[in-house]
């Protein structure tokens, strides 16, 4: 048998080699045993499904590696990732319908976004926590939206009236292309205080008065949609300033210490997770312990040795500064689909 099996060059004694090995090693290496390792790719193709969509492509990976792997692979199943933007009416459109179960099982987004949708059906209420008394989701970060910039042109720390100034301190800005943070924001530049902010949008002249605020500074505007790029186009230099999420500027290459960060005037905001109404039978169950798992302290530490949210871009611990205004979800819950129908007609309105 050694001698048959010594290399050749005609490929077909190769292969009689191959199965003569085989079938003597039966004790060794049963039939079984080479299904498995034969089969195990078709078989993953076939194993159900759990779509989860997060918000964020960066901190959706560092998810993946810490939540959505370790119990895809104790569940025996398959967790596929989708990005979306952060959207009710996006998540509404995965929801189910009468005839047809959700394309996702389970979302990570903002509070505003998650009550809006719980609000209008789109997920499931789960059992209440003191973060999210109604059920409408599980807080998970809780970043805040920081005036960021480059402290190549300024070392000191501007704010949102400076934001503002364009003669002073000419360049583009960076803001969020939706109303959820920006009309906040127009108003502080405005001089409203932080306290005040939701007073003021919960009528019509508050209103009036941050669209005014915003058309001043509309030509200078490069808008971002998810809070990546919102880190993104401080670090690249394509805005002067913006206004960025701080989790994702402390994920930012140690090198970019030159990226200064305003805490006064920031919004503090919540991130949580949700499980999609209609989701099949099937996969319920999996979706409600994928949610389960994720909340142990085991995963939560390999998350936050994966994900440096408690660090500054230079690197340095800080003492998770607080935020002057916390996003107000209720607000939100009620006045998300009328504020951005108006922001969308603002935005393809005359400049």
């Amino acid at each position: 048998m050694t001698r048959a099996c010594l290399p050749t060059r005609l490929s077909l004694r190769r292969v009689a080699c191959l199965f003569t090995m085989m079938a003597l090693a039966g004790g060794v290496l049963g039939a079984s045993d080479v299904h498995a390792r034969v089969a195990s790719p078709i078989h993953r193709r076939h194993l159900a499904v759990l779509t989860v969509a997060t918000q964020d492509d960066a901190l959706g990976k560092v998810q993946d590696r810490a939540y959505f792997q370790p119990f895809a692979r104790k569940a025996g199943i398959r967790v596929v990732r989708r990005t979306w933007d952060g959207q009710a009416a996006t998540l509404a459109a995965h929801a189910a319908t009468e005839s047809t179960p959700a394309t996702w099982a389970v979302v990570f987004g903002e509070d505003s976004a998650i009550r809006t949708s719980c609000m209008q059906g789109s997920l499931v209420r789960l059992a209440g926590s003191v973060d999210n008394p109604d059920g409408c989701g599980v807080a998970a970060l809780h970043p805040a939206i920081v005036l960021a910039w480059d402290r190549g042109w300024r070392p000191s720390s501007p704010r949102w009236a400076d934001f503002w100034n364009i003669v002073r301190y000419p360049g583009k800005r960076g803001l969020r292309r939706d109303p959820r943070s920006t009309l906040e924001i127009a108003l502080m530049a405005d001089g409203v205080a932080p306290h005040d902010v939701y007073d003021m949008l919960s009528t019509g002249p508050g209103i009036d008065r941050a669209f005014r605020k915003l058309t001043q500074l509309r030509p200078y505007i490069t808008w971002w949609s998810t809070p990546e790029e919102s880190a993104r186009l401080v670090e690249n230099g394509s805005v002067l300033m913006g206004s960025v999420f701080s989790n994702e500027i402390a994920s930012l290459p140690a090198r970019r210490h030159d990226i200064g960060v305003q805490w006064e005037q920031s919004l503090g905001e919540c991130l949580s997770w949700a499980m999609v109404q209609g989701v099949a039978p099937a996969m319920a169950g999996q979706a409600r312990d994928l949610l389960h798992y994720i909340v142990q302290p085991e995963q939560k530490d390999r998350f936050a040795a994966l994900y440096p949210m408690g660090q500054t871009a230079a690197g340095s611990p800080v003492g998770e500064p607080t935020a002057d205004l916390p996003m107000n979800p209720d607000f939100w819950g009620a006045h998300l689909p009328d504020l951005s129908q108006r922001f969308a007609d603002w935005l393809h309105g005359p400049a």
